[in-house]
């Protein structure tokens, strides 16, 4: 088969390998040098194309639907400081271990360090951020090279994808000589036809395949055993990146331990785990913590993990902030909860495990009604919890505190809790929108304001967003700053944006409402799932008024447990 141009087919090639490896979903920025490319993805039919004005936000985008359905997502920018508008999302993936692959096209080696326009040092530009970053073309008139760039593609997928290591993100940096549009004479510069690009490996299958999770069920080493075998009053944390994993839960019938399933473990709602364990934690000492993922924002559960107690970390990262884990296991979780049931005896359950139920159903009874009578932040959450959703995609700072501790019954959760930066939020909520039928979001109007360029895409899909308005970062209320920085925390902190957020929903042309009461927060996310589109929902909130609410819930949660009585010995 030829083409055109030798970037047209260097273009198409890689886009092919990349839909072959798992890729379905394409955003890009618009840009000349990257026009190969964003061809070359209008052409392929297997995969979805989203444009995007803004590069941060394109970066985000694609990296909200990887987060959501676990497969690769794709991003391309030109060259020059378009690629740098990557590097926010690629720190992100690279935390949280998500499979981005970001494709910055480049000027080819004759323009580079010349002082040629657009033209900056591109390879390597991520660091130590990525998995792999590969330096493609230009493309040269051999007929080995369709197969070097099928190769490569696959490379940097497998890089993605965990072989090696963990999952992250990649880098594809391609150079491209003129002309990048499907001619051979732009009226610049002239080409000859491209004569040996094959059409890949039969039945769609990529160039090389590579297996990321290990064959052999997990064997349990004696360490992990002895520690299981010591303790009595254990206790299992479901964290982050567990993903519903139901063995888990099973793990704590097998041992007679309560399992705390945080909001990002996607086991909330289920009869055999607690679901309130940011309320319980900094009430017992239990004398062995199995963490499964990471522990979540609450402060307690950290504080628990942070406690010189024995503990196991089953996590891809090095996950040991407070450094005192006793065995880390870098395994998934699924494969080492099934191995602990095969390999470690079961036990009864007993008064220990009965506490932490009879603690939780307490405190969810308590709190229930509190959370129905007014719409407060943690209402707030609360509903959104029980919206029914299919996904919920949550901000950083107080948005996922209160879904932690206040969302009692949730879905699936999202967020970008790898550097948990307050970023790309609206981009990644409206990529991960695209994987799922009800997607729900929940954030704070600093967050939006940050990533409102993320509405400039094409083909936007249908998401409600709930935004709590307190006219600034009510986080920071919470913190030593709102009492020792004094008049200045205001300005400094809080940052009043002092703009009202409906005006921005009709700026971009999106549906908006306020809710003042709880019912009315869940007729509007109802009615924005049946209207379709975009639609924002407005919850405004005090930030002094939200400080004392979130004390008063904590005395009911304490109230609560105290009838309940001690934790036994």
């Amino acid at each position: 088969m030829t083409y055109p141009n030798p970037s047209t087919a260097l273009a198409t090639v890689v886009i092919d390998e990349l839909v072959r490896g798992g890729v379905s979903l394409v955003v890009a920025s618009p840009g000349s040098r990257s026009t190969a490319l964003v061809l070359a993805v209008t052409a392929q039919s297997k995969a979805d194309s989203v444009i995007a004005i803004d590069e941060r936000s394109a970066g985000f985008h694609a990296l909200g639907f990887a987060k959501a359905t676990g497969r690769p997502a794709a991003v391309i920018t030109t060259s020059g400081t378009a690629a740098a508008n990557l590097l926010p999302a690629v720190v992100e993936a690279d935390m949280a271990g998500i499979p981005l692959i970001a494709v910055s096209a480049d000027r080819p080696p004759e323009l580079r360090g010349v002082g040629a326009n657009q033209a900056i040092d591109q390879p390597g530009i991520y660091g130590t951020f990525v998995r792999a970053s590969l330096d493609l073309g230009p493309a040269e008139v051999n007929p080995s090279a369709p197969r070097w760039w099928r190769s490569m593609v696959c490379q940097g997928l497998a890089a993605a994808s965990g072989f090696g290591g963990r999952p992250g993100p990649v880098h594809l940096n391609i150079g491209f000589r003129e002309p990048t549009v499907a001619v051979s004479d732009d009226g610049r510069t002239r080409e000859e036809p491209y004569p040996w690009v094959d059409d890949g490996r039969p039945d769609g299958r990529p160039w090389t395949e590579a297996i990321t999770r290990p064959f052999a069920p997990v064997r349990l080493t004696e360490p992990l055993t002895d520690i299981i075998a010591r303790a009595r009053r254990g206790v299992i944390i479901a964290g982050g990146g567990v993903d519903g994993t139901g063995s888990i839960a099973e793990l704590g019938d097998h041992f007679g331990w309560p399992v705390l399933a945080t909001a990002e473990s996607g086991l909330r709602g289920r009869g055999d785990v607690v679901s309130t364990g940011h309320h319980l934690a900094e009430r017992v000492e239990p004398d062995l913590v199995i963490r499964f993922g990471s522990p979540g924002p609450s402060r307690r559960l950290l504080e628990m993990v942070s406690r010189p107690t024995p503990q196991v970390v089953v996590d891809p990262n090095w996950s040991d902030h407070a450094r005192v884990a006793r065995l880390l296991v870098p395994a998934p979780p699924d494969q080492v909860a099934l191995a602990l049931m095969d390999q470690v005896p079961p036990r009864p359950a007993d008064d220990w495990v009965k506490w932490w139920s009879q603690a939780d159903s307490a405190v969810i009874e308590a709190l229930t009604p509190e959370l129905e009578r007014t719409l407060t932040e943690p209402a707030a959450a609360a509903a959104v919890g029980a919206s029914g959703a299919d996904l919920v995609v949550v901000g950083s700072s107080m948005p996922i505190r209160d879904v932690e501790a206040f969302a009692f019954s949730v879905p699936r959760v999202i967020g970008n809790r790898g550097a948990s930066g307050v970023d790309g939020f609206v981009s990644t909520a409206l990529g991960a929108a695209r994987s799922v039928a009800r997607p729900l979001a929940l954030t704070g109007d600093l967050s939006l304001l940050h990533d409102s360029n993320g509405f400039l895409v094409d083909r936007i899909p249908d998401c409600v967003l709930v935004v709590v308005d307190n006219g600034g970062g009510g986080i920071f209320s919470f913190l030593p700053q709102a009492e020792h920085v004094g008049e200045a925390f205001e300005r400094l902190f809080t940052t009043p944006h002092g703009r009202n957020l409906a005006d921005l929903a009709r700026f971009h042309g999106l549906r908006h409402s306020r809710a003042q009461t709880v019912d009315e927060l869940r007729r509007a996310i109802e009615a924005g799932w049946d209207d379709g589109g975009v639609s924002l929902v407005l919850v405004e909130t005090e930030r002094e008024e939200n400080v004392a609410e979130h004390r008063r819930l904590d005395r009911l949660a304490l109230q609560a447990v105290a009838g309940v009585g001690p934790p036994p010995d």
